[in-house]
C-alpha cells in the first residue's frame, strides 16, 4: 500500500511540475503578444504596463553594405510609439521560449506590416524578468531583414 501511495504521489508531482513550466510559458507569450498589440493599437498605456521603462531596444539591419544598429530606452521611444500616420501590424510567425527563475527569454521569428504593406521580417528577442508585478520585458533586440523575406517568398 506505501508503494502504491508513493507511486501515486510521484506521479502528481510530476503531473504538476509539468503543469508549471507551460504556465510560465504562456505568461511570457502573453506579455509578447501585448507587446505586439500595444504596437498595433499604439497603446502606450499597454506598453508601460509590460516593460521596464529603463529596458531598452536594440535594432540591427544592413543597408547598403553598412551594419545600422540603434539603440533606445522604453521610456525614450514612448513619443514615437504614436504615429496616426502608421498603423503597424507584427506577426509573430513561431516562438521559442526559455525560462530560468526569474529571468526569460523568447526568440520570436516575424513579419510586419505597415499600413497593411508588407514591410520587413526579422528576429525578436525579448528578454523578461519576474517583478512583483509579473513578467516583464527588460529588453528587445530585433533585427531587420527585407531582404530575407523576399528571398524567402520567390
Amino acid at each position: 500500500m506505501k508503494k502504491i501511495l508513493f507511486i501515486f504521489s510521484l506521479l502528481c508531482s510530476l503531473q504538476l511540475y509539468g503543469q508549471s513550466i507551460p504556465s510560465e510559458e504562456k505568461q511570457i507569450l502573453q506579455k509578447v503578444n501585448q507587446f505586439f498589440e500595444a504596437l498595433e493599437k499604439q497603446d502606450t498605456i499597454l506598453l508601460k504596463s509590460i516593460v521596464v521603462l529603463d529596458g531598452q531596444t536594440t535594432s540591427i539591419r544592413t543597408q547598403n553594405d553598412s551594419l545600422l544598429i540603434r539603440t533606445a530606452l522604453f521610456k525614450d521611444r514612448m513619443k514615437s510609439f504614436v504615429n496616426p500616420q502608421a498603423v503597424i501590424y507584427e506577426k509573430m510567425l513561431s516562438a521559442e521560449v526559455k525560462i530560468h527563475g526569474r529571468i526569460a527569454m523568447a526568440w520570436v521569428p516575424y513579419t510586419l506590416s505597415i499600413n497593411q504593406n508588407f514591410n520587413h521580417c526579422g528576429i525578436d528577442v525579448f528578454t523578461f524578468l519576474k517583478t512583483q508585478e509579473g513578467w516583464k520585458i527588460v529588453s528587445l533586440d530585433y533585427s531587420v531583414e527585407p531582404s530575407v523575406c523576399m528571398e524567402k517568398n520567390k
